[in-house]
């Protein structure tokens, strides 16, 4: 009774659909972690176009740039201005209301700040005034965070 027959045993079926099985579930996290790097890539670019056009608008707003300091743009409701400061308060809602959109996120405490410094650089008599503006914008719980910072010669 010898018949040798060319075929798979069951045990050798399933041995090579779980080695299948667990090639998938390597590709499947893989394809997972490509899909959170990509779209943690896409909200730092969100946030660095944010401050550059945060920049340049206070780049065109030199004369009033000082109100801008300290100002918080995590929270739009408590944003604030000097009176007849109607103009600013408005573009900093519209800034602050961009980013929420984009990358905000109700549960977290991010850090969304603008600075702005007057100093005096170079050597008497030849000093001139600069203002030194930074921001610091993040989103989702600083797990994607931008910094840039510009100096602007003061008019």
């Amino acid at each position: 009774m010898n018949n040798p027959k060319n075929a798979f045993t069951l045990i050798e079926a399933l041995l090579s659909v779980a080695i299948t099985a667990i090639g998938f579930a390597g590709v499947y996290g893989l394809v997972a972690t490509s899909n959170m790097v990509t779209s943690d890539s896409i909200d730092k670019e969100k946030l660095k176009y944010q401050n550059t056009e945060i920049l340049e608008s206070l780049n065109a707003d030199q004369a009033n740039i000082m109100e801008y300091h300290g100002k918080d743009l995590s929270n739009c409701a408590s944003l604030t201005t000097s009176t007849g400061m109607d103009e600013q308060l408005e573009r900093l809602k519209n800034w602050c209301n961009k980013i929420q959109g984009e990358v905000g996120d109700k549960r977290s405490q991010d850090k969304r700040i603008i600075r702005v410094e007057r100093r005096l650089v170079g050597v008497a008599p030849n000093q001139n005034a600069v203002f030194i503006v930074s921001l610091e914008l993040n989103a989702k719980s600083d797990k994607k965070s931008v910094f840039m910072k510009r100096v602007f010669y003061a008019p």
